[in-house]
């Protein structure tokens, strides 16, 4: 892979150091190079990003229970939850949703990993030991069933998985990787809207059924205690907090949806200068999004944490 000579005059030592920065982010490189700052911010970020979402989708089966107690009366004193059959389905679904985020969050490690160090690891090298889905086509077939992923980004997924597998191997011929970025780019983003989608439609669809159905119960209770102040301020005060974790967690899945979609701009972009910007254009490039991951990961685990 060659690089277009820079106009500039600069020294020859500078210059061969540039080339060799921008070829290590294609990884056409040297084991020596070092990552550049903004391929390694942005997929970190792209990592913490993803993980975030496993509150967002933990927190769909704990809505639907919690709009099962709904139906219960305040003096039920109830010793164990209600779980129904469709908040197991739900759980199970938020399982798979999770592992298919653990699938991209390995795909960008792996970036990272090959930039670094000219090889990724593999799965039992993982430092957080569930790199078996990323590298098993099958393990992302399940992951993406039980997500309930539509038939296109279930095939996306398991693209994503196949490119896995192969840049873990020890053949892999890293000459390959700029072009087998630019394949796969595109089911990144498939897989990425899917998630988006669960957390900002489906999740959003479960808490306001479990918002509605606390206004509902609050209700029931003040038409049978009228007259009582003290129980109707109780119960104000309550809504009131209740009200406000709604809304936190509304933001909270709002942001996560929104910090995908900015994970899926930043991997369009790397993948349409794959194929060798110079070193000092990636962090131009990358820079704005790592800086808008970091500042909404923290929004998404506030309301969780």
């Amino acid at each position: 892979m060659r690089f277009p000579a820079t106009p500039r005059a600069i020294p020859k030592t500078c210059a061969r150091s540039l080339a060799a920065l921008a070829i290590v982010f294609t990884l056409a490189c040297l084991p020596s190079c070092n990552t550049p700052d903004s391929v390694a911010a942005f997929c970190s970020s792209a990592v913490a990003t993803l993980k975030s979402g496993d509150a967002v989708f933990d927190d769909m089966k704990a809505s639907c229970i919690r709009e099962a107690q709904t139906r219960e009366r305040f003096d039920t004193f109830s010793l164990s939850d209600a779980t129904p059959a469709v908040c197991e389905d739900i759980g199970k679904q938020a399982e798979g949703l999770k592992a298919v985020s653990r699938i991209l969050a390995d795909y960008f490690s792996a970036l990272n990993d090959l930039a670094a160090f000219g090889k990724a690891k593999a799965a039992d090298e993982s430092d957080e030991g569930n790199g078996k889905a990323a590298s098993d086509t099958g393990e992302a077939a399940k992951a993406s069933a039980s997500a309930k992923l539509t038939g296109a980004r279930q095939k996306a997924l398991e693209s994503v998985a196949g490119f896995l597998a192969k840049v873990v191997s020890s053949g892999y011929q890293q000459k390959h990787l700029a072009d087998d970025i630019v394949k796969v780019h595109g089911d990144v983003k498939a897989v990425l809207d899917g998630l988006g989608e669960a957390a900002g439609a489906i999740y959003l669809d479960q808490l306001q059924d479990e918002e509605e159905k606390t206004v509902t119960r609050y209700k029931a209770f003040l038409l049978e205690h009228p007259d009582d102040a003290a129980a109707i301020l109780a119960l104000d005060t309550r809504w009131q907090a209740d009200r406000a974790t709604f809304a936190a967690k509304r933001k909270a899945a709002l942001s996560f949806k929104a910090a995908l979609e900015t994970v899926a701009r930043g991997d369009d972009a790397l993948a349409a200068h794959a194929r060798g910007p110079a070193a000092r254009d990636l962090a131009a490039l990358l820079s704005p999004y790592a800086a808008q991951l970091q500042s909404l990961v923290p929004a998404i685990q506030k309301a969780f944490f």
